[in-house]
């Protein structure tokens, strides 16, 4: 799709379109749904899709999305409720979505801003686990991947085993966790992708009150080992430690994030070229 054609759709749209910046923001029609989504940047190659974890909001990707735009087109956006995107859904609740229409929504809204694949897909926390799920049915629109201290879908499982009072109530529900692309006690992950794809994992301590303080080395042995898990599932796959950095990379050092993003780039558009 040419550039001007792109700029004329959004605006029909009511997105608001800066030419000089190719930055592109505004409320989306994503299926029944009216999702907040800005990019920035002139496309070559991939298009970066910046996903964020439970409960955030596209804010959080303010110190990278601009240096991400110097190589290539990157998009992020609110999830329903979040944000400036609206609530459709009936229970008008936020994250009240299962993680597979959380997917249709990410699929509906880049169909609606024309924003084909390839895409390089960045999940932070939950968000990491909402675009493995997206690769899941639709493998063929995906050139890589940038897991920022990514949740694990064996995750709630393995905190329980550690201390049953690691996730209590609707987060522990076995519905819930089907529901939110976790899985049940004891069942492993089955992934793999075979295309460029890098882990960052936080190098600060997770530090725990209360009784959970005596497990704290045993859970923050638990974070690693799904880190370097998920880096496992790519012959390409790669794991990088943000040593300053809590569960925020992308606010605490957005260079390491940049920086990642930029390399997983490069070898996808690399892979795809070939």
């Amino acid at each position: 799709m040419r550039l001007l054609s792109a700029l004329t759709y959004l605006a029909v749209l009511g997105i608001a379109c800066d030419q000089s910046a190719l930055a592109q923001s505004g409320i989306v029609p994503a299926g029944e749904k009216h999702l907040y989504l800005h990019c920035e940047g002139q496309r070559h190659g991939p298009v970066v899709i910046l996903s964020t974890g439970l409960f955030r909001e596209a804010s959080d990707w303010k110190l990278i999305q601009p240096e991400i735009a110097r190589f290539t087109q990157v998009c992020g956006y609110d999830r329903e409720g979040l944000g400036q995107s609206t609530v459709d859904h009936l229970s008008g609740r936020p994250e009240s979505e299962s993680t597979d229409e959380q997917v249709d929504d990410l699929k509906n809204l880049l169909a609606s801003a024309h924003i084909n694949p390839p895409y390089l897909l960045v999940g932070h926390s939950a968000g990491g686990v909402l675009v493995r799920r997206y690769a899941r049915y639709f493998p063929q629109n995906v050139a890589g991947f940038v897991f920022i201290d990514s949740a694990h879908e064996e995750q709630i499982w393995r905190f329980q085993a550690i201390d049953p009072r690691s996730v209590q109530g609707p987060p522990a529900d076995p519905v819930q966790i089907k529901r939110n692309g976790g899985l049940s006690a004891g069942e492993l992950l089955v992934w793999h992708f075979d295309k460029p794809l890098i882990v960052l994992e936080h190098g600060k301590p997770l530090t725990f009150d209360g009784p959970l303080a005596a497990h704290a080395a045993e859970f923050n042995a638990a974070v690693d080992s799904m880190a370097r898990d998920l880096a496992s599932r790519s012959s390409m796959g790669q794991l990088r430690i943000a040593i300053r950095s809590g569960h925020e990379i992308m606010l605490d050092e957005p260079k390491v994030v940049i920086e990642a993003v930029h390399d997983a780039w490069s070898e996808a558009l690399a892979f795809e070229e070939k």
